[in-house]
């Protein structure tokens, strides 16, 4: 019977030591009860349970540290690259906008007054990727103001866009597009018009044919590449076919012009006058200049053909934002000298230079409401012009039709003070108040207008 006993024994150690793992982790419950009772009955000694448990730590560090070099030594299986999907071309959105508005003004003087309903704009355009780095944009005005007359057709935009040198010389812009130097872009504003520092610059409605290299925003709707050192330094240069109001150079002259906008803060101030979404502290301000011959316009059309006038362009803008506050200001000159003949001024009179000059001043602030970017907005702006331009004159009143009444209401002369108060209904949708009084200096009388136009883009 001993010898059974002793073999038992013998067998159970054999077996404990030849499975260190067991063992290894201390926490082992079983392991350690197994071990404690053989101690007790005397198989093993202290020195020996603690002997097989230091043994079995010792085996299965150097198991795991085998493992890890393994592991170490296994070349990791690279991810595969991420699937870039080509891109398809042409792609392009179709967008619009419609002005309706209503437009009081009251009868004096005997004259009669305004009271109608009208269509400001009627805009769809266009606009996207021909080809990479290659970009389009066209707008069409299918509207007419004028009550009771049939639509007309206008091409505002249609230009190609090339993006090659965005981030050296800038992009190039060939076509009908924006002249540079051209205070904002008309249909983003606090007021219902353009401006009068914008009806003196060149070009139809501040649009030409031509070509255009720019970098910055000074350059938008044409220009796809930020400012230069970090955002701080704009400029605009074009060459095109519009001097004046023209859209063409029948009289083979070209018009050149160069805008420069600096922003100090490398943040530009938005191009809308109302800030509904709270926006940092920045400001922005810059010049242009113009200069192109002209002949044939309402300026020489009194005179012979041979008449010809040296135009010259001037603008300064500034414009500062911060919180929901919005403020701008600019000016505009516009300076024509006669050749080989006489011009002829707003009085009528024959003149051998015309001089005009425009300034606009105002402040926005605006009010959010529960939804993002929705609230209401109220807007001062104040305005002065001198205009001695027939070619302009057309412009410098409200837009309510072609009347003999409504055209003895236009103001060459004088100032013009606005109150705004506007609501952003929705995210494309703004309905925007304006109150205006007409103070002209050149013979005329004060009168007040009211317009009241909902905005509606798609």
């Amino acid at each position: 019977m001993r010898s059974i006993a002793l073999l038992k024994t013998f067998l159970t150690t054999v077996l404990l030591l030849t499975n260190w793992a067991v063992f290894a982790n201390p926490s082992n419950a079983y392991a350690d009860a197994v071990l404690e009772a053989l101690q007790k009955k005397g198989i093993l000694s202290e020195n020996e349970v603690l002997a097989i448990k230091l043994k079995a730590t010792s085996a299965e560090r150097a198991a795991k540290q085998q493992q890890e070099k393994i592991a170490a030594q296994a070349k990791p299986v690279p991810a595969p690259p991420p699937v870039k999907l080509a891109k398809s071309y042409p792609n392009f959105k179709v967008w619009g906008r419609l002005q309706p508005r209503y437009t009081f003004v009251p009868s004096k003087d005997g004259l009669e007054g305004t009271n109608s309903f009208t269509l400001r704009r009627a805009r769809f355009g266009v606009n996207g990727y021909m080809a990479d780095k290659i970009g389009f944009r066209y707008q069409y005005e299918a509207a007419n103001e004028v009550p009771g007359l049939s639509n007309a057709n206008n091409l505002l935009d249609a230009w190609v866009r090339f993006e090659h040198f965005d981030d050296t010389i800038g992009t190039i812009a060939v076509g009908q597009q924006f002249i540079p130097g051209y205070t904002r872009r008309p249909q983003v504003t606090a007021s219902v018009e353009r401006k009068f520092t914008e009806y003196l610059a060149p070009g139809a409605a501040g649009r030409a044919r031509g070509i255009t290299l720019s970098r910055g925003d000074y350059g938008l709707p044409e220009s796809h590449s930020s400012g230069l050192f970090g955002n701080t330094l704009h400029y605009d240069i074009g060459f095109f076919n519009g001097p004046d109001l023209s859209l063409n150079n029948d009289n083979n002259s070209t018009l050149f012009s160069v805008g420069i906008g600096i922003r100090p803060t490398g943040v530009s101030p938005s191009d809308d006058e109302y800030q509904f979404k709270e926006g940092p502290f920045t400001y922005g301000f810059g010049g242009s200049y113009s200069a192109s011959d002209d002949s044939g316009t309402l300026d020489t059309r009194f005179q012979p053909a041979g008449v010809r006038l040296s135009n010259e362009w001037f603008g300064l803008f500034a414009d500062v934002q911060g919180y929901r506050w919005r403020g701008w200001l600019s000016w505009a000159d516009f300076e024509s000298d006669a050749e080989s003949g006489l011009a002829t001024n707003t009085k009528g009179k024959l003149t051998d230079s015309l001089s005009s000059t425009a300034l606009t001043l105002g402040i926005s602030r605006s009010y959010q409401s529960s939804a993002e970017n929705l609230g209401f907005a109220w807007a001062l702006q104040y305005q002065y012009v001198d205009n001695e331009h027939p070619s302009r004159t057309m412009f410098f009143r409200p837009l309510t039709g072609r009347s003999v009444d409504e055209l003895a209401r236009g103001m060459n002369q004088g100032e013009v003070y606005q109150g705004m108060l506007t609501w952003q209904l929705a995210e494309k949708v703004r309905l925007i108040n304006e109150l205006s009084y007409y103070s002209p200096d050149d013979g005329g009388f004060s009168y007040p207008a009211f317009i009241s136009q909902l905005q509606i883009d798609f």
